[in-house]
């Protein structure tokens, strides 16, 4: 009789066992490896920002040779000092003929974080105020002390031909503002000062989309971390324009 229990308990847990084992499998099966959910993400990702239109960002050709050419000293920096304020990491370029100035501010390998595209003798002072310049001593200086020194900067300009003053896009100071709604929708912030109209346009870079953020039917900025766009009108003309190019 004890014989017959014996022979019983041991059915029983070598039954419960290959229940386990065919539990643990069955489980096994159904888990997805976290690398192999990483690549469904990424995907998914992939395949709803290829269904979004995107954006060329928009330029000016004035090339790198040409920033290269301005160099101090065939070192990396491109200082010019008017006053007591020097501008550090920007290539001013200049026109006389449409009495122009383009300012770029660069980065890493002429990456072009900012460019500014201005008349000589009638500027936005929004626009004025985001070209950051600097003391002797490298602190910001104040807009007061800017404007007392900008003139000096645009005296020392590189003259360039008139042909770079017209965006890849084809704008050029003078354009009427329904040319860019027609270009860039709706614009985002719209304001008024100083009797400037300044217009705002916002895009989200592809490089950095994640198919999250609801881009409210707008294109994605192509081969970018971000772009903004911000022009100034005065009596339906564009007296001025700024792009941005996004960092990582």
């Amino acid at each position: 009789m004890a014989t017959i229990k014996i022979i019983s308990v041991a059915l029983i847990i070598g039954l419960c066992s290959c229940a386990n084992n065919e539990t643990e499998h069955s489980n096994n099966n159904n888990k997805i490896p976290v690398s192999d959910t990483n690549q469904v993400e990424k995907s998914v990702t992939q395949n709803v920002s290829d269904t979004i239109k995107r954006l060329v960002v928009d330029d000016y050709p004035v090339t790198n040779e040409m920033f290269a050419q301005q160099r101090v000293d065939n070192s990396s920096t491109f200082r010019k000092v008017s006053g007591l304020t020097q501008s550090l990491d920007k290539v001013w370029f200049g026109n006389d003929t449409v009495k122009q100035t383009l300012v770029f501010e660069l980065y890493t390998d002429y990456h072009r974080l900012a460019t500014f595209n201005f008349y000589n003798n009638s500027f936005p002072p929004d626009l004025i105020k985001q070209i950051e310049l600097h003391t002797q001593d490298g602190e910001v200086v104040s807009e007061k002390q800017k404007q007392e020194d900008f003139q000096g900067f645009l005296n020392q300009t590189v003259k360039i031909n008139s042909t770079y003053f017209v965006s890849d896009k084809g704008f050029k100071l003078g354009d009427n503002k329904q040319k860019a709604i027609k270009l860039y929708g709706t614009p985002d912030e719209q304001t008024l000062n100083n009797g400037f109209e300044k217009l705002v346009w916002k895009f989200t870079g592809d490089n950095l989309y994640d198919g999250k953020e609801n881009l409210k039917g707008k294109a994605l900025a192509q081969d970018s971390y971000g772009h903004q766009i911000t022009m100034f009108f005065k009596g339906n003309k564009l007296v001025g324009q700024i792009l941005y190019n996004d960092i990582p």
